[in-house]
């Protein structure tokens, strides 16, 4: 009998890892990151460069791990763009973005961007607060 549920277990196993695959085969993904950039705004930006509609969803993520912002999976035709931004003022944090796209498993599907703004103030011979941007921009891969 312990025999016959030792089968049967096995049996079990391979059915569900079987649909596991089948579904993983459905909707295939595309995972894209930028490097991480001190800021205090965060514009991350996706655009769709294949033919095809691509489900696009965007995290904004510090440098310990948290999420600080993520985006609703957003459906994007192609040629199109989507972003999700998020503003740290008055603290500057060292982020990056994550792109997840359903719909394919070719990264070349998207062209990424992070673009940022940090906020400084000097005090110049006796004015404080005088407020200075610094903006960059880098690509994900």
């Amino acid at each position: 009998m312990k025999y016959m549920q030792a089968i049967l277990a096995v049996v079990g196993v391979f059915v569900i890892g079987g649909a596991i695959d089948s579904v993983r085969a459905q909707s295939p993904r595309a995972a894209l990151y930028t490097s991480a950039l001190r800021a205090t705004l965060f514009n991350c930006n996706a655009v769709n460069v294949s033919h095809k509609t691509l489900t696009i969803t965007i995290s904004v993520i510090d440098q310990d791990g948290h999420i600080l912002a993520v985006s609703p999976p957003t459906p994007t035709a192609g040629g199109t763009e989507t972003s999700n931004d998020v503003d740290t003022s008055p603290t500057p944090t060292d982020a990056y973005c994550k792109f997840q796209a359903s719909g394919t498993d070719d990264r070349n599907d998207l062209r990424v961007v992070l673009a940022t703004v940090l906020i400084r103030t000097f005090d110049q011979g006796g004015q404080t607060n005088i407020p200075v941007f610094v903006a960059k921009t880098i690509e994900g891969h």
